[in-house]
């Protein structure tokens, strides 16, 4: 018998070889304005990044140029976007972030007028890029097809996820919620112990997960009525929820997490952890690893 998994803030309010390249540490700031269009939050994040990016250029360099959010080669040197800039180094791990609020006047139409500016110093860890990351394709879907892609779903629509890689891996799978916990959904939850920690990817095959439909079972050992699936479910109007793929050439360590709780029958929350032990372990693994990657998209879901 299939099992359901209900991702709701509802629910979950209550219940050839690689040489390693040096890891230094390095502190960023910076302060952005914050405009009619941006929440706080939208802008704490804004700054966040661009601390980042100044924290990687003082150490590394950069140049700034309009492009797509890609891992590239230019020539002999491999750079990283974020945003639009690309950097020559890669952020590891966050040692600490701080936030400020400066509130300012400046001259207006009727007066002086009033300014909020959020600023952001923080500290990490980050390397050199030596070579550009493996390539992950991966897209949300509300159908198993691809013509259904949306990080936009309506309360009570399934969740599937297409995935291809560029070279043999092990893969994973989280979602965090607005409680800053983080729900494990790739392995599934009765997989066999061989894959307790990621599952086994091969290059260029086309995968679609959360599917529990005969052809959809990867895995030696695992039937496909036992895949778990996935329905998007928000108790308020509108919520945000954080996507994490999780991919390393090499098998690695899962996190520590909590045992899954039965809701109701044959509907199970995934296993979870906390963001804060998340982010460790994503940080760890990044410095430890240096073909460990993740990639975070936001996903939406409509009452």
């Amino acid at each position: 018998m299939s099992r359901c998994i209900t991702i709701s803030v509802i629910i979950m309010l209550f219940y050839a070889p690689l040489i390693a390249q040096e890891v230094i540490s390095a502190v960023g700031f910076a302060q952005i304005r914050l405009e009619d269009h941006m929440s706080k939050e939208e802008a704490r994040e804004e700054a966040r990044q661009q601390a980042i990016i100044n924290a990687i250029e003082s150490a590394f360099g950069a140049y700034v140029e309009k492009d797509a959010d890609v891992d590239i080669e230019d020539g002999k040197t491999s750079f990283k976007i974020i945003g639009h800039t690309r950097v020559r180094g890669d952020w590891l791990k966050t040692i600490s972030e701080k936030y400020g609020e400066d509130k300012r006047k400046i001259r207006g139409r009727t007066g002086k007028e009033p300014e909020i500016w959020i600023s952001c110093r923080v500290e990490g860890r980050i390397r050199e890029i030596g070579q550009p990351e493996t390539a992950l394709e991966f897209i949300p879907l509300n159908c198993p097809d691809l013509i259904c892609r949306t990080y936009d779903f309506k309360d009570g629509e399934p969740f599937y996820l297409s995935f291809r890689t560029s070279a043999d891996g092990f893969l994973s799978i989280f979602l965090m919620d607005v409680t800053d916990m983080v729900y494990r959904l790739l392995p599934y939850q009765k997989m066999p112990v061989e894959f307790i920690n990621a599952v086994p990817v091969k290059a260029d095959n086309p995968y679609l997960f959360f599917l529990n439909q005969e052809g959809y079972d990867y895995f030696p050992g695992f039937s496909y009525m036992m895949i778990d699936e996935i329905i998007m479910s928000a108790g308020q109007v509108r919520e945000f929820l954080d996507l994490y793929i999780v991919f390393s050439t090499s098998d690695f360590v899962k996190p520590m997490l909590d045992s899954e709780e039965e809701i109701e029958t044959n509907t199970l929350m995934p296993k979870s952890l906390d963001y804060e032990k998340f982010e460790e372990w994503l940080g760890d693994n990044r410095i430890h690893d240096p073909e460990f990657l993740y990639k975070r998209v936001t996903l939406i879901i409509n009452k």
